[in-house]
C-alpha cells in the first residue's frame, strides 16, 4: 500500500513540472552532473609561461698546455760554449740561447772552399785546352777525338766543381747551425744541457713554449658532441684561482673518438696575456651548447599526450582547458622542453598528475 502511495505521488509531481518545465529540461534535470568536483593546485604544481635564455652545460676538465711549444736539439755535433739562458727566463724571437764550438766547422770549411778554388782552377785550365783543340781541329791540325777528349775532361770537371760547391754550401749551414736562436718570443720551459757539455746531432737543447695562448684537451662524451660548435663559450675554472673565470673558445674537434672510449677530443684556447697561466695547470669548466634567447619552454612532465598530439592544461575562467603545443629542442639535463603555441602569462599544470583532465574546475592557491 505504502509503495502505491509512492507511486502516485511521483506521477503528481511529474504533472505538475512537466508543463512549467518542458520535457527537456526534465530530462536534464534528472541527468547526472558531467562537471568534476573543484581541484586546488599549489602553486608549485603550475608553471607562468614566460620567456627565458637557456642552454645546455657539459662539464670538462683537462690540464693546460701551450698552444706554441718547441723542443731545440743540436743540428751539428760538438761543445757547447755559450748557454745564455736558464728555465723560466723570458726569450724574444732571434735571441742566443745555444753556441756550440765552431773551431772544427770553420777548418771543415775552410778545406772546403780550398777544394773548390783547386777545381776551379783546373776547370778553367781545361776549358783553355777545349778551346785550342776546337781552333786546330778547324785548321786541321787536330783531330776530332782530341776536341772530344778535352770537352769531356771540361764536363767532369764542371760536375767535381758542382758536388764541392755542395760541401761548401753544406760547412756553412753547419757554421750557421752551431747557433742556436729563440724561434718566436716565449719562455723557456725545460734545459736539457750545460754549458761545456759535448752533444750529438739531434742531443736534447731546450724546450721553449709561449704561454699567451693556452689551450685545454678535454673529453666530451660522444652523445653531446654533435652540438659542440668552432667559436663556442667556455667558462673555465684553474686551480689556484678560486675566484676567477677564465673566458675560452673551442677551437678544434677531433674527427674520431679516442679508442676505448665514449668521448671525442675537444680543443679550447684561452688567452692568457698576463702570462698567469702556467703549463699543466688543472681547469674544469662549462661548455654551453644548445643557446637559445626568449625561448617559451616547460618541465617535461607539463607535456601530456594523446592520439590528437602532444597538449598541456592550462587554467583558463576557472577551468582546465586543453591547448596542443609543438615541442622543439629538449634540454634533458634540466628537464626543460621548448614549446610553441602558448601565450606569455599563461598558467599551465607542470606537475605529474595524471588524474587531472580538461574541463575540470580549478583553483589555484594564492589565486
Amino acid at each position: 500500500m505504502e509503495s502505491c502511495m509512492k507511486t502516485i505521488r511521483a506521477l503528481i509531481l511529474a504533472a505538475l513540472i512537466i508543463p512549467t518545465l518542458g520535457a527537456a529540461d526534465y530530462v536534464a534535470a534528472q541527468a547526472p552532473s558531467t562537471v568534476g568536483e573543484m581541484v586546488e593546485l599549489a602553486r608549485v604544481d603550475v608553471t607562468t609561461v614566460a620567456p627565458r635564455n637557456l642552454g645546455s652545460d657539459v662539464r670538462i676538465s683537462g690540464s693546460l698546455t701551450p698552444v706554441r711549444r718547441t723542443s731545440l736539439t743540436a743540428r751539428v755535433a760538438g761543445t757547447i760554449i755559450d748557454l745564455p739562458v736558464r728555465v723560466g727566463d723570458i726569450v724574444k724571437k732571434g735571441d742566443l740561447l745555444v753556441r756550440i764550438d765552431t773551431a772544427g766547422l770553420s777548418s771543415a770549411l775552410t778545406a772546403r772552399s780550398a777544394e773548390v778554388e783547386a777545381i776551379e782552377a783546373q776547370l778553367e785550365l781545361a776549358e783553355n785546352v777545349l778551346r785550342r783543340n776546337s781552333s786546330l781541329r778547324d785548321t786541321g791540325a787536330a783531330s776530332e777525338a782530341t776536341r772530344l777528349e778535352a770537352n769531356a775532361k771540361v764536363l767532369d770537371l764542371r760536375a767535381q766543381l758542382k758536388a764541392k760547391q755542395a760541401t761548401v754550401n753544406d760547412a756553412e749551414r753547419a757554421l750557421k747551425d752551431a747557433e742556436v736562436h729563440a724561434e718566436f718570443d716565449g719562455i723557456v720551459a725545460a734545459r736539457s744541457a750545460e754549458q761545456g757539455q759535448t752533444v750529438p746531432v739531434n742531443g736534447e737543447l731546450l724546450t721553449a713554449v709561449d704561454l699567451r695562448q693556452m689551450e685545454v684537451d678535454a673529453g666530451v662524451p660522444t652523445s653531446r658532441i654533435p652540438r659542440v660548435r668552432i667559436g663556442q663559450r667556455v667558462d673555465l675554472l684553474v686551480e689556484g684561482f678560486p675566484d676567477r673565470t677564465f673566458a675560452g673558445e673551442v677551437t678544434r674537434i677531433a674527427p674520431t673518438a679516442v679508442a676505448g672510449s665514449r668521448a671525442v677530443r675537444v680543443f679550447i684556447a684561452i688567452r692568457n696575456d698576463d702570462l698567469l697561466l702556467k703549463g699543466g695547470m688543472f681547469t674544469t669548466g662549462v661548455l654551453r651548447i644548445d643557446q637559445q634567447e626568449n625561448v617559451v619552454a616547460l618541465p617535461t612532465a607539463a607535456i601530456r599526450h594523446d592520439s590528437n598530439g602532444p597538449f598541456v592544461l592550462k587554467v583558463a575562467d576557472g577551468f582546465l582547458r586543453r591547448q596542443d603545443v609543438t615541442l622543439g629542442t629538449t634540454w634533458s639535463d634540466q628537464g626543460l622542453v621548448e614549446v610553441k603555441g602558448l601565450s606569455t602569462g599563461e598558467i599551465v599544470v607542470s606537475a605529474p598528475l595524471p588524474q587531472l583532465v580538461a574541463d575540470t574546475p580549478v583553483t589555484v592557491e594564492g589565486k
